[in-house]
Order: structure tokens, then sequence, then C-alpha cells
């Protein structure tokens, strides 16, 4: 009879979690930060990313297989149409699925820059978006980005005033959030070239000492940093907007901002 009844609760414990697992919704995000972000809510085996990690969403193109795991997911977390055009015709075509659109989180005063995800008070509206729409409890997040944050502010508390570019123009939020003082970018966007006026008044602006650090991202040739440094005396650091070297974890997000602020110190200190 014990046998039995061991036999039974067995049984019923395996079509409880089958059942569960069957109505669990499917997440994807986009891009890599954004699967960060939804990882503080979403079991790793209902999440899905649409971009490999590495992949700048500048030049992706879907395949295939990347509409089927649109077709499949049952919530979308992405950073709208400028950013991912490609993704707004699905958008229309899908309404009865949740489409989280970082874009439409922003408020008028904040920077238009499309890289959404490295704006503190989108990505917490965002993920509450998520959270609730999954039915799960935001306020661990929250707790884990604000002291992120205060991290954040206090380690660039000292660099704050000293001039960088950045490889593309992905990091105004940041820059705007935290108070930093970055005075240009190699490239609006990969793939725009600079032309011979902006690379002269960047190499004059290193000339006279108002750049301490010059910083590349890893999923592009450093050639063109390379071309326009020279031999200049300026400290050389990397940026991952996408932060592709982190793992998906629940407090993945909250690591990627202390990473950027770390990768910024190293480079802007004397």
């Amino acid at each position: 009879m014990k046998f039995l009844k061991t036999a039974v609760l067995v049984i019923f414990t395996t079509l409880s979690f089958n059942l569960w697992a069957a109505t669990e919704k499917k997440v994807l995000a986009s891009v890599h930060p954004l699967a960060l972000v939804a990882a503080s809510v979403v079991n790793s085996d209902r999440l899905q990313t649409l971009l490999p990690a590495g992949t700048s969403p500048h030049d992706f193109a879907l395949r295939p297989s990347d509409v089927d795991r649109l077709q499949e997911a049952d919530v979308i977390l992405w950073t709208g149409p400028v950013a991912e055009p490609y993704l707004s015709g699905f958008a229309r075509r899908w309404p009865d699925k949740t489409w989280i659109d970082l874009s439409k989180l922003a408020t008028p005063e904040q920077p238009r820059d499309p890289h959404y995800w490295l704006s503190v008070p989108v990505v917490l509206k965002a993920q509450a978006a998520l959270a609730d729409a999954l039915g799960k409890d935001a306020s661990g997040f929250a707790r884990q980005v604000e002291r992120a944050v205060l991290y954040s502010d206090q380690v660039l508390a000292p660099v704050k005033d000293r001039g960088f570019f950045v490889f593309h123009r992905a990091y105004d939020h940041w820059v705007y959030e935290r108070g930093l003082n970055q005075v240009g970018a190699f490239t609006l966007t990969p793939e725009q070239k600079p032309g011979m006026r902006t690379l002269q008044m960047m190499r004059d602006q290193l000339r006279r000492g108002e750049v301490a650090c010059v910083f590349r991202e890893p999923e592009f040739s450093p050639a063109l940093v390379v071309s326009v440094v020279g031999d200049l005396p300026v400290k050389h650091g990397e940026l991952d907007p996408l932060g592709a070297h982190i793992d998906l974890s629940s407090d993945g997000y909250p690591y990627f901002l202390r990473d950027l602020a770390d990768r910024a110190v190293n480079c802007l200190s004397l």
C-alpha cells in the first residue's frame, strides 16, 4: 500500500510539473542584453535569444528558423522599430503576442539613442512589464539594479570629467545617466564610415589632450580606432554594449552594469 501511495505521488508530481511547463510562457529576447534582463524572471528552458551573442543588430537579417522562433514565442522583448526594423512587420502581424517595446518606455527628455537596454529607467519598466506578463515578482531585480547603479556611480566618480571616445554611438543613455564625459564617437553606426572632417577633428582633440581613453568594441575591427589614434599617447580600452561575454543568469544584467563601470574606470584612471 505504501509503495502504491508513493507511485501515485510520483505520477501526480510529474504530471503537475509537465502541466506547469506546458503552460509557462515562452519568452524571446531580441538581443543578448535583453536576455540578461529576461533571465531575472524566466527559466532558461523558456528563454531564447533571437540574435546570437556577439552579433550586432545593425546588420542582422532574419532566417526562416528565426521566424519560427518568433512564432513560437508568447512574449517578445525588443528595442523597437528604429534599432530592429526587421521585427516591426511581425509585431503588426501577430498582435496577440505580448510585445514589450523598450522604445515606448522612454521619456521625452532621454537621449534618442535606440540602444535602450543601456537606460536603467527603461530597463526597469521593461522588466516590470515582463514580470507582470509572467505573473512574477519584479522587486528583487529592481533592488539588484539599484545596488549596481550605486556601485557604478561610486567607482566612476573620480573619472567623470575625463574625456573619452567610443567606437560608435551606442552609449548615450549610459553616459547621460552616469554623468560621464563622452567627447566623441568614431562612427554613428558601424556601417557608416566617418568623413575626413570628423576624423581630423578627432585627431585634433586627441592632440590637445581632451581624450583620456578610446574604447573599441569586440564585434568590430579596431583598424579605424588605430588609424585615428596612431602613435598618440592615449589609453585604449574595450566596451561591449551587448555584454556578449556575460552568461545568462538571474543577476546577469546588474553584473553587466558593474562590468561597464569597471572597464571604463580601468581605462580612464590615471
